[in-house]
């Protein structure tokens, strides 16, 4: 009925001008679709990130530094906790007095709080305060907060322990390694491929050592080559083997330094030696040692060249003499880590190697009384207890596993020891027990 009602007022239509009224009338006839009724926009409410302020009333925060002692390459992180959000009062960071920075809301915890991080990459040792800025509902800045702390270069102390290439007991393995695990330091293994070229090792040891050095590099301790040039070892590369000249007169090549051969030889011995390690299942190795603390200029090409980035052959002139060789090295008392030359392995130059001397002595055959005068020497190198460093510094000491009796133990731990005052671990100092690889990288930076 609706449709024929329809038609019949549109027959009627006779004047073009009634067209709009006509149209009009179908849109009445037509079945219409319900449409809801549109309802004023909502106001959107302010988002915790629109800047627009905050009260008065929500300050002062809780602002600390996560560690009071600080050293680069690190970042100081520094936590503002607030009663609410303040995430529109643009929370940021300012290192003493210079510009500002914005810092990252975070939930959980003791409530709201706002994180901020400093870039300490050429800022001055000494003590520093953070400051926490906030914008507030008039647009004025207040202050939330503030907390020190303390900037220091680092301190590096690298504890390297030598495989000779002979026979290490049970007892000694277990010494070394309890005292790195009760010390809670890094160890850089020093391996010596030389027991699977002799028949002076048996296949026990050899195992019981190849063993002990996985268990430990399991642990996070590096593993590293150190070379003697034992004549058995020196055959198996394919070389001639040569008995002088020699700091101690043994004849089986222990005690001949690797300088005695050309530079070409040099390379193939170490080469050889990373060759078996890998056929062994230890990694290849990225620091180096050469027997007897003897070296030059071509022992360090020979290492840079063979892809080491570390090596601790050198010690100071004044270190003690190994035997009737003099020390090829002339580097002044507390030498520091350098880019050794490649035609003076004194100098510094273009060698893409780091030469970290070891300074710290080597323990072998030391008690605890007698260590004394070595710990207050390595001591003295660094910043007292309780101050910060004005430069960066590093010492690296040497061990024998296969030598690490009671008393020697007893002697190291009184010397690695002795920097626990200065530990960064426990926020006491700036002194970081690390491998040698770690210190070529912290050192690079």
């Amino acid at each position: 009925m609706i449709q024929r009602r329809c038609a019949m007022r549109l027959m009627t239509i006779k004047y073009p001008a009634w067209v709009c009224g006509a149209a009009l009338l179908v849109a009445a006839c037509t079945p219409q679709a319900v449409a809801p009724t549109p309802s004023a926009a909502p106001t959107a409410s302010p988002s915790p990130t629109e800047r627009t302020g905050i009260s008065r009333t929500l300050l002062p925060a809780d602002v600390r530094s996560l560690r009071r002692w600080n050293a680069a390459p690190d970042r100081v992180e520094i936590v503002a906790d607030f009663a609410a959000d303040v995430r529109p009062g643009s929370p940021r960071l300012r290192l003493d007095d210079g510009p500002t920075t914005p810092m990252t809301f975070t939930a959980g915890g003791r409530g709201f709080a706002e994180v901020g991080t400093i870039d300490i990459s050429g800022v001055p040792s000494g003590e520093h305060r953070a400051d926490v800025l906030v914008t507030l509902v008039d647009g004025t800045t207040a202050l939330a907060g503030s907390a020190s702390f303390l900037v220091s270069q680092p301190e590096y102390v690298v504890w390297t322990l030598d495989f000779e290439g002979d026979a290490s007991g049970d007892a000694e393995l277990a010494n070394t390694a309890a005292i790195a695990d009760g010390l809670k330091l890094p160890m850089s293994v020093f391996w010596n491929p030389r027991v699977w070229t002799t028949d002076q090792v048996s296949a026990e040891r050899q195992d019981a050592m190849l063993a002990w050095t996985k268990g430990r590099m399991a642990k996070g301790d590096e593993v590293a080559l150190h070379l003697h040039m034992w004549t058995d070892y020196v055959r198996a590369v394919g070389l001639v083997p040569r008995t002088t000249p020699s700091w101690a007169g043994r004849g089986d090549g222990y005690d001949v330094p690797i300088t005695a051969y050309p530079g070409n030889e040099q390379q193939a011995m170490i080469g050889y030696g990373v060759k078996l390690m890998l056929q062994h299942g230890l990694p290849t190795p990225t620091s180096f040692r050469a027997g007897g603390d003897m070296g030059d200029a071509a022992t360090l090409r020979a290492v840079a060249a063979s892809g080491f980035t570390a090596d601790c052959t050198a010690v100071a002139r004044d270190a003690p003499p190994i035997g009737r060789i003099p020390y090829p090295w002339t580097l002044p008392a507390g030498a520091q880590p350098y880019r050794p030359s490649s035609t003076d392995a004194n100098a510094t130059g273009e060698l893409a190697l780091l030469e970290a001397p070891t300074i710290g002595g080597n323990t072998y055959a030391f008690t605890v009384q007698s260590i004394q005068p070595q710990i207050r020497a390595n001591l003295g190198l660094f910043a007292p207890t309780g101050a910060v460093a004005a430069a960066r510094k590093a010492i690296t000491i040497v061990s024998h596993p296969g030598t690490i009796g009671a008393a020697e133990r007893g002697a190291i731990e009184a010397l690695l020891g002795a920097f626990g005052p200065l530990r960064y671990d426990a926020d006491a100092g700036p002194v970081r027990f690390v491998t040698l690889a770690q210190l070529a990288t912290a050192w690079a930076r």
